[in-house]
């Protein structure tokens, strides 16, 4: 299934991905039908009202719910004879709020809105829209970032950079504060921040106040025999591949006491990643061929595959499966990973014009952000 996209090149296109929603659910499926139809035709409705019925109804896709439950009512309106979709378009909205390579995106905990960041601005926007709602901020000045993440009440977005963080107050337009470190989460059960400060493979966790930025000195988190870390999103954990051992760490950031051990066969572990819903931890050996195991939080449960890619993945973890979303040169793709193995299930396709620079699913896996590139 191939979308369709102008010829732009820092751009960001939120796609269906082909899963539906529940069926048994008229009311979802219609709430989310009327959002696709708004989101198609916002600037002529934006115009003028009656572009309503002028503009916008006569050329919804035949088999889509708004146009079979109004088309009939309104007859004395256009008629398209030819031409017309029976569906709605896998691509819901295009945004170029961006000067340059669309480089990180990241949802808002209730994906009401999300961030897009380039080399020089971030912009948070309406997830149903794409319209920028605050920003553009200003990035050229701060460095280079390596990543962002909202506060749990969504109000703030901190950004991170080289060897420091900046928090953003999204309502104000301004800068609150910074803290040091080289990788950072907001604790959602206690409103504090923490932040990684690494030497010789010992790294020090360290927490901070997020009303004021103040470190808490009391508070400290020491892990020894560090090869690499990671943040799980929600804050709660703090995964850590050991430099000496085939193991992985998870430690819970809440009392920093006996971290439960993860064990996988040789290899050189390359980076460790969490799930959005922070449920599912995932491991990336990149060696002669790339490996990947998942581990289901709650039940310990362990998946292992090897795919042929080079780019950045993210999974999303389903009751029943995984999904892994996975970012090659021209392409993003899907894949359906279980006990019985891994299988392709979706994929799109840019212009030869634009390049793939970043991925960001939804929680649920529904929909993908991706940012485009000049070739």
């Amino acid at each position: 299934m191939e979308g369709v996209f102008p010829n732009h090149f820092f751009a960001i296109h939120l796609i269906l991905t082909g899963q539906s929603l529940n069926p048994d659910n008229e009311l979802t499926l219609f709430i989310h039908d009327a959002l696709r139809f708004v989101s198609a035709f916002l600037i002529p409705i934006s115009q003028r009202a009656p572009h309503v019925y002028i503009s916008a109804l006569p050329f919804a896709p035949e088999e889509s719910l708004v146009a079979r439950k109004f088309c009939p009512r309104f007859p004395n309106t256009l008629a398209i004879t030819q031409g017309k979709h029976s569906q709605w378009p896998t691509v819901v909205f295009t945004a170029e709020h961006h000067k340059d390579r669309v480089r990180y995106m990241v949802f808002s905990p209730d994906e009401s809105t999300f961030a897009s960041i380039s080399f020089q601005t971030m912009c948070v926007c309406d997830f149903e829209t794409g319209h920028c709602i605050s920003g553009p901020f200003e990035l050229s000045s701060y460095g280079e970032v390596s990543d962002a993440c909202f506060s749990p009440d969504g109000r703030c977005i901190l950004v991170e950079f080289y060897s420091h963080a900046v928090v953003w107050d999204i309502d104000m337009g301004e800068e609150q504060f910074r803290i040091e470190g080289y990788q950072f989460a907001f604790i959602h059960h206690d409103e504090t921040i923490a932040s990684t400060h690494c030497v010789d493979g010992h790294i020090l966790v360290k927490f901070w106040d997020f009303s004021n930025g103040a470190l808490m000195p009391n508070r400290l988190l020491e892990v020894n025999d560090v090869a690499t870390t990671r943040f799980s999103p929600d804050g709660h954990f703090l995964a850590v591949g050991k430099r000496s051992e085939d193991v992985i760490e998870l430690w819970n950031l809440e009392d920093g006491n006996d971290p439960r051990r993860f064990a996988y066969p040789p290899g050189k572990l390359s980076s460790l990643h969490f799930s959005p819903t922070s449920d599912t931890l995932m491991a990336d050996f990149r060696e002669k061929h790339r490996h990947i195991y998942l581990w289901r939080l709650d039940t310990q449960e362990m998946v292992s595959f090897s795919l042929d890619f080079n780019y950045e993945l993210y999974v999303v973890r389903s009751p029943l499966t995984n999904y892994l979303f996975i970012r090659r040169g021209f392409t993003a793709e899907m894949w359906d990973v279980s006990m019985t193995g891994s299988e392709w299930i979706w994929r799109t396709e840019s212009l030869a014009t634009s390049i793939v620079s970043s991925v960001c699913p939804s929680h649920d896996g529904h929909r993908l952000l991706v940012g485009y590139d000049r070739v």
